[in-house]
């Protein structure tokens, strides 16, 4: 697949079917992701790949902890409570608003598949050292962007999201991930069920212009 088009396609999946991903095309995206760069060569990541009954168990736990009104206590808790600059809050506040405006009001289909964990049959879990420097979090997004870029470029859907590790010690009840390990993000893959509505959405892009300044001579 041309890179245009891996681009093109890829974009957060709310919703997959029950079709299940193959271990050797997990363990081929996976291959390409591990090819990511990394301050001083450090490699700080590591995944965890849930599947099966486990998946389904991890889902059913998140559900009962999320119905019963249990606050998030995720591992990078304390990333997640700084104050936003203005800039970023802004685009988020356009997305809420044209999100809400795409689904007509039908806002609990987002917040059902956010429970379901997207009805994801594949969770990745991606960790750092809890005893890391900032920069290992940068090399962790670089892992993951690669890693769902590959996914696309091997016909599979992805979604990154903090629902998928609000619950760190449900996560190790399953997966053999250590206390001294940060479980930073969650991705789920699969195939896109074309059938929900909620996997047309598209979110809008700032113009290169504003981001983008070139300093010339």
């Amino acid at each position: 697949m041309e890179f245009e088009e891996v681009l093109e396609k890829e974009r957060a999946v709310r919703k997959f079917t029950d079709q299940r991903v193959s271990e050797k095309t997990v363990r081929a995206i996976l291959a390409d992701a591990q090819r990511s760069p990394s301050l001083l060569n450090s490699q700080p990541w590591r995944a965890y790949v849930a599947s099966g009954k486990v998946v389904r168990e991890i889902r059913e736990k998140f559900r009962t902890l999320t119905e019963a009104g249990e606050q998030p206590r995720e591992d990078f808790a304390s990333l997640m409570k700084v104050e936003w600059d203005t800039y970023p809050s802004q685009n988020m506040a356009t997305m809420s608003d044209t999100l809400n405006y795409f689904l007509h009001g039908e806002m609990k289909q987002f917040d059902e598949a956010q429970i379901n964990l997207f009805n994801a049959p594949t969770l990745v879990f991606l960790t750092i050292p809890k005893k890391s420097p900032a920069w290992s979090i940068f090399d962790l997004g670089a892992f993951a962007q690669t890693l769902m870029l590959s996914a696309v470029d091997h016909g599979i859907s992805a979604m990154p999201a903090h629902a998928i590790v609000r619950y760190p010690d449900i996560i190790r009840q399953y997966m053999p991930i250590a206390e001294d390990e940060a479980i930073g993000i969650g991705i789920g893959l699969g195939y896109k069920d074309r059938r929900a509505s909620i996997n047309d959405y598209r979110s809008k892009r700032e113009s290169l212009d504003r981001v983008v300044k070139f300093v010339k001579d």
